[in-house]
């Protein structure tokens, strides 16, 4: 299921004011696939994002981008080698007298020779920023469910009206059950004695090849299965929980017996609706792919 969610924190850290930013943007997918961007300094942190994404998320391709910028405070520390830029001193005043240099060395003459002055990055508490970053990943995360609960209203309409079609169609046929059956042992019997006559035949052991070959094009136990599925659809609807393998299961039993109708019922006017019948298990199927 599609969903977007993001958040953005100031925190006072080691290394002085930072803002933590995340971006989340889930899409559909049958398994759950965790892709994070991160600044070089959090790389390390891939894993535990990853245990706090599956504390929210149970399926989908989930992309988080985190950013981290210095408000206040240092990015770099500066360290300065008195002793050295004194040599330094020293040694350029020297050769500006021996050269008879008339300028004085100031500080930019030393800045050229940079041995005394050295930068590294400021320290930071891993631990520290971990915490910062799960903090605002999971903001972001609460967004990103709110935003698949909107999409999960619009997704729930659309299946609760193919499943109604489809249990309209499921009505209409299982009101022809009996009639059908019934006409086709006429008709077969019409048959019969319009091949072979009155003479010819035993009746009884006309009645049990009838009876045999209507058995073939019983369907009521095909309706039955249908209408058991379609209760249990209903009640795992209405449960709570991860819901969506467990319905698309479901929709493939569903039109395993619904294509073993097909096959069964004698009356080919009800094709169509038999043909609607199996759309609609294929657009609930295309819309439960969607769902956890």
């Amino acid at each position: 299921m599609t969903g977007f969610g993001s958040a953005g924190r100031n925190f006072k850290s080691r290394r002085g004011q930072i803002e933590i930013s995340a971006e989340i943007r889930t899409v559909n997918s049958k398994f759950l696939d965790i892709a994070v961007k991160s600044p070089r300094l959090y790389l390390s942190f891939d894993t535990e994002i990853g245990k706090t994404v599956r504390q929210f998320l149970k399926r989908g391709r989930i992309d988080i981008s985190l950013s981290m910028r210095v408000l206040e405070g240092t990015a770099e520390e500066v360290i300065i080698n008195l002793p050295q830029a004194e040599k330094l001193y020293s040694a350029l005043n020297e050769v500006r007298e021996k050269l008879k240099i008339e300028t004085s060395v100031n500080l930019s003459d030393l800045l050229k020779i940079p041995d005394w002055i050295e930068s590294k990055e400021a320290q930071f508490d891993l631990k520290e920023e971990l915490g910062f970053v799960k903090s605002v990943v999971e903001e972001a995360l609460k967004q990103v469910l709110e935003s698949r609960k909107k999409e999960g209203k619009a997704l729930e309409a659309a299946i609760e009206s193919h499943r109604d079609t489809l249990g309209e169609g499921l009505e209409k046929v299982g009101r022809t059950h009996d009639t059908l059956l019934q006409n086709l042992r006429d008709r077969l019997k019409e048959r019969v004695k319009s091949l072979y006559g009155s003479d010819g035949f035993d009746p009884h052991r006309l009645e049990q090849e009838i009876t045999l070959w209507v058995a073939r094009s019983d369907f009521r136990e095909e309706l039955d299965r249908i209408r058991h599925h379609l209760e249990t659809f209903d009640k795992l609807s209405e449960s709570e929980g991860e819901m969506g393998r467990k319905l698309e299961f479901l929709t493939q039993e569903l039109h395993r017996e619904v294509n073993t109708l097909g096959s069964k019922c004698p009356d080919a006017k009800m094709t169509p609706t038999i043909i609607e019948m199996k759309t609609c298990i294929e657009r609930i199927r295309e819309q439960i792919q969607n769902i956890e």
